[in-house]
C-alpha cells in the first residue's frame, strides 16, 4: 500500500512544485533503490521500538508474579503502560516541536514571495505581452533592419485592442547589462578635502530602446522628454535617464542637457541627455534599481540589433493577440518566427521561481506535519484517557463537574503543545537564520509569523483533544468504578 502510494504522490508533488506554463522537470518516481532503503528503516524501526516490550516479555519471573497476586501483574501492567504513554507524550511534543518549525518556515518563504510580487518595481505588468525576434539571423542589417523593427512596430500598434508596442534589446525583469567607463560632465566629488569638479567613470546599465518605450511598460516620464521616432543614426546622439542616476551623481542640479559618454573623457561630450524617467527593476527583483540609461536602439550598433525584444499594451490579456502578432510578422516575412512569448507577469514569476518553490514544499510539509501532529495528539489523550477510566470515574463519583474533566484532559493537550512549541521555537529560530539571505522584507523572527504558526498549532490541539476530552466528561461512573 505504500508503495503504491508512494508512485502516486510522487506525481502529485511534481504538480505541487510547478509553477507556469514550463513544469518542473524532475525524475521523481521512486526506484528500487529508494523503496529497498524505506522498506529496511521501516524494518529497523520496527524492531527498535518492539525490541524493548520484547525483551520484558521474555524476562518474567512467573514465581514472583504468583507470589504477588493478580494485583501485583496489574500493578507491574499498569506501570509498563504509563512508561509508554510517557514516550508517546516525548514523542508527539517532538512531533508538534517539528510542525513548528516547517510552519514557520513556510510563512516566512510565502511572506517573502509575497513581498517579492507586491513590491513597486516601477511599471506596469498588467496586459503586457513580451516575445524575441531575431530578423539578424536571415539577413538583415543596416537600414533594412531599422525599417524591418519600424514596419513591425506600425503593424503591431494597428491591430484592434493593443494600446501601444515599443521594442528593447534587455526586458525588464529579464536581464540587463553595465558598462563600465561611463563618463557624465558635471559630476562632483571631494578629493583631498576640496571639492572638484570633473568627469566621473563608472558603470551604468544601458539598455537599447525604441519609440514609445516607456509609454508602454509604464515608466513615468519625470522630465524632459522620452525617445522618438526621430532619434536615428543620422541624428544626434541623445540618450534618457533613470531617476537613480540622476540623483545620485547630479544631486538637485538639473540633468537635461547634460553630456556623457562611454569610454574616456574626450567621449564624455557624445550623447545629450534629454530626459528623466522612473526607476525600474531589471534582473533581480530584491536588489534596488540601478543607475540605467536607455539609447535609441536607431543609434546603436548592428551587432546589438540582430535579435529584440517586443513589449505590447493590450486591452485585456494579452495572449488573446498572439494569434494576431504572429500573422503580422510572417506578413512581412516567413521566415521569422517569435520565441520566449510570455506575459510580464510570468516573466515576474519565473524569475521569483526559487521562492515560489520553496514555499510550496514548506507548505505541503508543513500541511504534512499538521496533519500527523493531530493524529498523534489525538491518539496520545485518547490512550491517556482509556487508561484514567477509573480515575475520571472516581473524580465523578466524588462530584467534580463535566466541564472540569472536559478542561483537565484538554489541558494536558495544552501541556504538550506548550513543550513542543518550547522545543520548536529555539530551533525554528536557528534554522531560520540560516536561511535569511533567501527572505524579502522581513527578518528570520517575524513575530506575525510565529504568532501565526503557533496560532495554528493553537488551533490543531484544541481539535485533537476536543473528542478525547469530550468522551472522558461523558464517563458513567459507576460503569467506570467497575472498569478493569
Amino acid at each position: 500500500m505504500g508503495a503504491i502510494l508512494a508512485y502516486w504522490a510522487s506525481d502529485v508533488l511534481l504538480a505541487f512544485m510547478s509553477s507556469g506554463k514550463e513544469p518542473v522537470q524532475l525524475q521523481v518516481s521512486p526506484d528500487l533503490s529508494v523503496l529497498g532503503f524505506t522498506a529496511l528503516i521501516s524494518v529497523l524501526t520496527g524492531i527498535l521500538f518492539g525490541l524493548a516490550p520484547a525483551l520484558r516479555g521474555t524476562r518474567l519471573d512467573l514465581t514472583a508474579a504468583l507470589k504477588e497476586g493478580a494485583g501485583g501483574v496489574v500493578g507491574r501492567g499498569r506501570h509498563w503502560r504509563g512508561v509508554r504513554l510517557g514516550l508517546g507524550k516525548a514523542l508527539v511534543a517532538s512531533q508538534v516541536a517539528m510542525c513548528l518549525l516547517l510552519l514557520i518556515g513556510a510563512g516566512l518563504f510565502v511572506r517573502t514571495l509575497k513581498n517579492l510580487s507586491n513590491q513597486d518595481i516601477g511599471f506596469d505588468r498588467r496586459n503586457l505581452l513580451l516575445f524575441g525576434i531575431a530578423p539578424g539571423q536571415a539577413g538583415y542589417k543596416g537600414e533594412k533592419l531599422a525599417s524591418f523593427y519600424q514596419e513591425l512596430q506600425r503593424g503591431i500598434e494597428a491591430l484592434p485592442g493593443v494600446r501601444s508596442a515599443s521594442l528593447s534589446f534587455h526586458r525588464l525583469i529579464g536581464g540587463g547589462v553595465s558598462i563600465n567607463g561611463f563618463s557624465l560632465q558635471g559630476y562632483s566629488r571631494q578629493l583631498g578635502g576640496a571639492e572638484r569638479s570633473d568627469p566621473w567613470h563608472g558603470g551604468v546599465h544601458v539598455n537599447q530602446v525604441g519609440p514609445r518605450f516607456f509609454e508602454t511598460v509604464g515608466i513615468p516620464l519625470l522630465l524632459g522628454r522620452t525617445l522618438n521616432a526621430g532619434d536615428v543614426g543620422k541624428s544626434s546622439k541623445v540618450a534618457v535617464i533613470n531617476s537613480t542616476l540622476a540623483h545620485r551623481y547630479l544631486g538637485d542640479a538639473n540633468p537635461i542637457g547634460r553630456r556623457f559618454g562611454f569610454g574616456d573623457e574626450k567621449s564624455s561630450s557624445d550623447i545629450a541627455i534629454v530626459g528623466v524617467v522612473g526607476d525600474a527593476k531589471y534582473s533581480d527583483l530584491r536588489k534596488e534599481p540601478p543607475p540605467t540609461v536607455y539609447v535609441p536602439y536607431a543609434q546603436s550598433p548592428d551587432k546589438l540589433l540582430g535579435a529584440m525584444n517586443f513589449e505590447v499594451r493590450t486591452a485585456a490579456d494579452p495572449k488573446n493577440w498572439i494569434g494576431s502578432i504572429r500573422h503580422t510578422v510572417q506578413s512581412i516575412d516567413k521566415s521569422l518566427p517569435l520565441f520566449d512569448i510570455n506575459t510580464q507577469t510570468e516573466q515576474i514569476g519565473q524569475a521569483t521561481f526559487q521562492e515560489r518553490l520553496f514555499a510550496r514544499l514548506l507548505s505541503f510539509f508543513g500541511l504534512l506535519a499538521v496533519v500527523l501532529a493531530c493524529v498523534g495528539l489525538y491518539g496520545v489523550m485518547a490512550y491517556g484517557v482509556a487508561r484514567r477510566t477509573n480515575e475520571i470515574g472516581l473524580r465523578m463519583a466524588l462530584g467534580a463537574e463535566r466541564e472540569r474533566v472536559l478542561w483537565m484532559v484538554l489541558g494536558e493537550t495544552w501541556w504538550l503543545m506548550a513543550a513542543g512549541i518550547c522545543i520548536g521555537l529555539p530551533l525554528a529560530l536557528a534554522a531560520c537564520r540560516m536561511v535569511s539571505s533567501m527572505l524579502f522584507g522581513l527578518k528570520p523572527a517575524d513575530p506575525l509569523t510565529i504568532a501565526t504558526a503557533t496560532l495554528i498549532l493553537i488551533v490543531v490541539a484544541a481539535l485533537a483533544g476536543y473528542l478525547p476530552a469530550r468522551r472522558a466528561s461523558r464517563v458513567d461512573p459507576m460503569v467506570a468504578l467497575r472498569y478493569e
